[in-house]
């Protein structure tokens, strides 16, 4: 069983700092890739089969977002906890996480890592680059938290790409990609970003592509850059938009774009 020592300082802590509320769908998806990349570490350490290794969510605290998170008992083979028990697998996991992350702090890091682990990083750090702000990694180790790691939303924007794209790679799928090309909007709705679908209100003009508006898409972990690029300006029609976009043909004919990242925006002449 777990002492009350334990449950008021599980020995991992995820901290979020976010300059706007977090989505509870894409928080669950963060919380869900930690407890992946923990039943991975569990496996490959001999502590438990990956199956059978379980992360709990022992605390959520207010203010800031305080998420402590703790080994199941039955993933350590122990039937009690006190802190000097999993502090040292949980340290060790801790380190293996900062160095998955730090893997994508370069362009398209396609060595060690797996298409899963692109996934996770990014929904990782998803909560902070769509909503800014900062989130660190805490150990509790003795009497005190100490910081792993820290990514902030500069960070977190830079990893993001890098794992969408990495991702692509080890997929074997080509994508034609244009980077910072300008677009205007031809026609919008108000409603959340389109990922996919046949029927798209969504539509831009990239004249550099192609003279005509075409349907406008986001790669799924790019979702709240439409957010980002029109709910701020009153008439979104009035502005070029600077973006990265990935162009779908169909025997050579354009056909859709779908934006995988955002450079900010200028106000047109016309």
């Amino acid at each position: 069983m777990y002492s009350k020592e334990v449950i008021e300082h599980p020995p991992f802590q995820l901290h979020l700092e976010p300059d706007d509320p977090i989505e509870l769908g894409e928080m669950l998806r963060c919380l869900a890739a930690i407890g992946h990349q923990f039943e991975i570490f569990a496996a490959e350490e001999g502590i438990s089969s990956a199956k059978d290794a379980k992360l709990l969510v022992s605390s959520v605290r207010p203010g800031s977002i305080d998420i402590g998170l703790l080994p199941d008992l039955s993933t350590l083979g122990v039937l009690v906890a006190p802190v000097l028990v999993y502090s040292p697998p949980v340290l060790k996991f801790a380190a293996a996480l900062k160095e998955l992350i730090d893997k994508f702090r370069k362009k398209s890091p396609t060595d060690g890592v797996s298409i899963k682990d692109c996934g996770d990083v990014a929904a990782i750090i998803a909560p902070t680059a769509t909503h800014g702000g900062s989130q660190t990694f805490n150990t509790y180790n003795g009497a005190v938290w100490a910081p792993v790691f820290q990514v902030t939303a500069a960070d977190a924007r830079e990893v993001l790409s890098n794992a969408v794209e990495a991702k692509k790679l080890l997929e074997g799928t080509e994508h034609e990609r244009k980077q910072r090309v300008p677009m205007v909007w031809h026609g919008m709705d108000t409603d959340g970003a389109r990922t996919s679908g046949s029927r798209n209100p969504d539509k831009g003009i990239i004249e550099e592509i192609d003279a005509k508006p075409r349907p406008i898409f986001f790669e799924d972990e790019f979702a709240h850059l439409k957010d980002a690029m029109i709910g701020d300006h009153a008439n979104p029609y009035k502005l070029v938009f600077f973006v990265d976009v990935e162009v779908s043909r169909v025997g050579g004919k354009v056909v859709a774009y779908r934006i995988v990242g955002y450079h900010g925006s200028t106000e047109t002449e016309d």
